[in-house]
């Protein structure tokens, strides 16, 4: 049996929940269309069912501790095929052990959930000093990047609380996803983005990038130029995005 959820976490929840009481164990948890392979299986679709996933987080708050559930929210957001088996498996095992989940990094159903949170985590925490916004007509901030992961939604409590007074938008263009935050509100929406032509940059923000090109090109020294080092600092993948390198 796959069971296919609509991608969010407590979409995931549900299925997780639904697998427990039913006593059954999945070949596949998905959010996509199943593989060529899989096209035979029974594939249930599982409706997101908020009362039932928040009783079950419930649950899973008294039953294991805060750093469990913290890894299990950052392995979530991974982009690793076939993510949601992993943590079925490790939420099973934290089911029956409880608390001492903590203490089973080296259990086989533990590693490979730790792994994915230690990097979801590595690349979320980068990216907050990675972001650069651009201002653009209507007064809108708007940065574009595009991690590994899917981490959006783990940067966005930091911008929010940084940038509290401003609306802006933070962009992952490969997943045509984004965040928008609305200043008079104080929260922040996940959304579906898709951007086709050239950015209304404002008269501002186009001086400002010619003034910041020409102070990054002046203050290189050509004879300690030594790009090998600065991709070790600073990937290749990070650069499309920021204006130092917008040539």
């Amino acid at each position: 049996m796959i069971l296919r959820y609509d991608g969010t976490f407590a979409g995931f929840l549900t299925v997780v929940a639904l697998a427990r009481e039913r006593g059954v164990e999945p070949e596949a948890i998905t959010d996509r269309q199943p593989e060529q392979q899989a096209l035979f299986a029974a594939v249930e679709e599982v409706a997101t069912d908020r009362q039932r996933a928040a009783a079950f987080y419930g649950f899973l708050r008294r039953t294991l501790t805060a750093g469990a559930l913290h890894t299990l929210r950052l392995a979530f957001h991974a982009a690793e095929p076939g993510r949601e088996l992993l943590l079925l498996h490790f939420l099973q095992l934290g089911c029956v052990v409880g608390q001492q989940l903590d203490g089973m990094l080296a259990h086989e159903r533990v590693v490979p959930v730790w792994k994915l949170a230690r990097a979801v985590g590595r690349e979320a925490h980068r990216y907050k000093g990675l972001v650069r916004f651009q201002h653009l007509d209507g007064d809108i901030w708007y940065a574009a990047i595009e991690p590994e992961h899917r981490i959006l939604p783990l940067v966005a409590p930091h911008f929010a609380d940084r940038f509290a007074d401003q609306r802006w938008i933070i962009h992952d263009p490969r997943r045509g996803e984004a965040i928008i935050f609305d200043p008079a509100r104080r929260t922040w929406t996940d959304t579906e983005l898709e951007v086709t032509g050239p950015l209304p940059l404002s008269d501002g923000e186009r001086l400002f990038r010619e003034l910041w090109q020409r102070y990054f090109d002046r203050l290189a020294i050509e004879e300690r130029r030594n790009p090998e080092l600065q991709r070790q600092h600073l990937p290749l993948k990070h650069r499309r995005h920021l204006p130092e390198f917008d040539q």
